[in-house]
Parts: structure tokens; C-alpha cells; sequence
């Protein structure tokens, strides 16, 4: 691979700081010097965008490449995993079009996330770089039986499927603190693991420099994954001032998944949705907005993440529809927003040091944007593929327009 230098007009970072008028250079598919003005060597390529924003490639990692965003999921659990990993492997091909350059899959049946990836890794499917993190940890009975959890009970045993998670090549856990919306026989908000049962897998999860993800929602369920020191607070609605005290104190991250919620709710009336989804949504939805509003204020590190695959959350526009939400419903700036779907997201599954940000060292996971279009000023346009003018992927053009 020759050396690329592109020259860009501003350069977000990634990490809450943008650079005007400065050169990358590009060697080997990594980021080597990051400078006002690099000289042009003899067979360099030259990309010339002294006139556009570049921005680091969007980090999503809660996709469930089981799905597809249709609202019949007791459909698709009943597919054969071989074509839901064919079926996944088109529907990721979908992010890069939309930028969205790394993604993880936070959960899925079986092998199937784990052979979409080898598929993206062997060329034999185009697709962003692809981290599953295996199956999700419940408690037995916690989840649909088709969805294929990773089912324990008590401490010793949720080591155990910890370790086995582990052991199958996962790039984090994802634990169940609570019960579902998705699932029929569960309350979203009521109990599940324990607080030692979840200290218990975020323990083994540290071990390895695996970071632990807790599905929970409710008072008591989101207050066991912060004291467990679980990393990441997945959905965590409602989040009350008292939790967002011990997120502080805890450095717990949050990915509220505004996103899922938002889309879903808007078809409500459609009749596809089963009643009981239904019902658990509605009574959600009105106290999402006010919780991520003073997680906001109160400075706690948010992480992009969508449930892409769930129900009307579709692969693709809704991981700078999260963006946007965190500005528009949350509170959130523009910047705070773009950091939450790159270094943030990448710090949540433990690759910061390769991903995330444009900086020496780091993979060359690029955007360039169309000349007048900037996500500081409007972070909206990153919904509209057409703003957006090349992906770059580990240093090569994998979507030009």
C-alpha cells in the first residue's frame, strides 16, 4: 500500500478538539504524523480536501446483527442461523455506506455473529471492522429461548459463562441486569442478576482488559450494575439524580439508545408491534428525555449506541440519529455528541488505542465530508449519506461518491 497524504480544511478530532488547515499521513493503513505541513514524497498519493471537514469513521457498539428492525421478531428467531448470518452480513455492508466504520454486536445466537465477521475478515463480505461480544449473560429463563443467552445463575456460575464468552473470542461481555422489552414472560425493570452476580462477571470481564456491558432499566437494577463496577450502563431508563451521583463516583459510561426507543414509539399505532412491547414503550418513553438531560449536565461519559436490528431500528441512519437525539433530546453539543460515537464508543469495547480518533498510531478510519457540510454546525447532515463524500477503512476507499 503506497503512502497517502490528504489535506484537510478541518479535522474533528475525535477527542472534543478540531485542527484547521493540517496534513494526515497515511502509511499502512495507520495514521503516522498529524501535521500543519507534511512534505510530498515521490509515489505518494495526494487527496486534496483543503476545503472539507474530516472526522473520524462512526463507532456504534450495540447493533444485534440477529435482526433486521422488523417488527416481527418471534419471525426471524425462528430463522436457520446460516441465513441470519447471511442476512447479517448485507445488513452491515449497510453501515459503511452511512459511516459507520467499526461496530459491535451486542449479542447474537450461537456462531452467527461470529461468522459474519469471519465473512467481513476474509473479503468474503464488504463491511465495517466487525467485534461481536457472543452471547448476552441471564439468569436461566431471562430471555426468549431462541435467542440463545448464555444462561447462569449465582456467582460461580456467571464466572463460568463469563470465561466461556471469553474463551469463544469476544471483544466484551454483555450482561442482563434486568428483563427486556422484547421478551413476553419479562418485566423491563424487573430484577434479574444481583449485584454480586454482576460484580462477578464485570471481575472476570477486567481480568482480561474486556470491558462489561449491563442491560437494565428501574431504580434497583440500574443501581446493581453501577456498584458492581460494571463499565457500561446499557438503556438505563429511568436514570434518577441519585444513580447519576453514583455513575460519577463509579466512572460508569451510559448508552442510553435513545434511538430504539424513539423510532419504535413513532409506530406505535401501526399494529405490527405486539401489545406488550407496546405497553412496556409507552410507559418508558416520557422518562427518557429528562434522565439523559441531567446525565448530561452532570458530565457523565456518554457512548453512542443504537439496538440496531430491534424493532423500526434500522442498520445505517440510526447511528447519527443517536447523535442527533443526544443533542436534540439530551442536551448534548455537537461535539460532545461526535465524541460519544467515536473515542467513547471505542473506549467501551476497549479498542481506544486503535480506534476513535484521528491521531498517530490509530487506524486511518476516515470520513470526509461534502464541501459546506459540518456535524459542528449541524449534526444532522451525518443522516444523509450524500454529506457525506468518502469512507475510508483502515486507509483504503471503501464507499466514494
Amino acid at each position: 500500500m503506497s503512502d497517502t497524504l490528504l489535506k484537510a480544511g478541518t479535522v474533528i478530532v475525535g477527542n472534543g478538539s478540531q485542527i484547521e488547515n493540517v496534513s494526515i499521513l497515511i502509511q499502512n493503513g495507520i495514521i503516522s504524523r498529524l501535521e500543519r505541513e507534511i512534505p510530498i514524497g515521490p509515489e505518494m498519493d495526494v487527496l486534496e480536501f483543503s476545503d472539507c471537514v474530516v472526522m473520524p469513521g462512526m463507532i456504534d457498539p450495540h447493533v444485534h446483527v440477529c435482526f433486521d428492525g422488523s417488527p416481527n421478531m418471534a419471525e426471524t428467531q425462528k430463522l436457520a442461523d446460516e441465513l441470519l448470518a447471511i442476512r447479517g452480513s448485507k445488513l452491515l455492508e449497510t453501515l459503511l455506506q452511512h459511516g459507520v466504520t467499526t461496530v459491535g454486536d451486542a449479542a447474537g445466537r450461537g456462531n452467527v455473529p461470529f461468522a459474519v465477521k469471519e465473512a467481513i475478515d476474509r473479503g468474503i463480505a464488504k463491511g465495517p471492522r466487525f467485534l461481536p461480544c457472543g452471547r448476552m449473560i441471564t439468569i436461566t429463563g431471562g430471555r426468549d429461548p431462541l435467542a440463545g443467552a448464555n444462561e447462569a445463575d449465582g456467582a460461580d456460575n456467571v464466572r463460568r459463562a463469563v470465561r466461556e464468552e471469553i474463551g469463544r473470542g469476544v471483544y466484551y461481555v454483555k450482561l442482563a441486569a434486568t428483563g427486556a422489552m422484547t421478551s413476553e414472560h419479562t418485566e423491563s425493570m424487573s430484577i434479574q442478576f444481583n449485584q454480586e452476580e454482576l460484580q462477578a462477571a464485570a471481575d472476570e470481564a477486567r481480568k482480561v482488559g474486556k470491558r462489561s456491558h449491563s442491560h437494565a432499566y428501574g431504580e434497583e437494577g440500574i443501581r446493581n450494575t453501577i456498584l458492581a463496577g460494571v463499565d457500561v450502563l446499557v438503556h438505563g431508563h429511568p436514570l434518577s439524580k441519585e444513580n447519576i451521583e453514583l455513575m460519577k463516583k463509579h466512572k460508569t459510561m451510559y448508552m442510553p439508545t435513545m434511538v430504539t426507543y424513539y423510532e419504535s414509539q413513532l409506530h406505535h399505532d401501526d399494529g405490527d408491534l405486539p401489545e406488550f412491547m407496546v405497553r412496556k414503550e409507552k410507559e418508558i418513553f416520557p422518562l427518557i428525555e429528562e434522565g439523559v438531560r441531567n446525565a448530561v449536565k452532570a458530565g457523565i461519559e456518554l457512548v453512542v449506541g443504537t439496538d440496531s436490528g430491534m424493532p423500526y431500528t434500522y442498520y445505517g441512519k440510526s447511528t447519527p440519529e443517536e447523535m442527533e437525539l443526544l443533542v436534540r433530546l439530551g442536551g448534548a453539543t455537537e461535539m460532545q455528541a461526535i465524541v460519544a460515537g467515536t473515542r467513547n464508543a471505542a473506549r467501551s469495547m476497549s479498542i481506544e488505542s486503535k480506534v476513535g480518533t484521528i491521531e498517530p498510531g490509530k487506524s486511518a478510519d476516515l470520513l470526509i465530508l461534502v464541501q459546506g457540510k459540518n456535524p459542528l454546525e449541524d449534526i444532522s447532515i451525518l443522516q444523509d449519506t450524500q454529506s457525506i463524500k468518502r469512507v475510508i477503512l483502515r486507509g483504503k476507499t471503501v464507499v466514494e461518491r
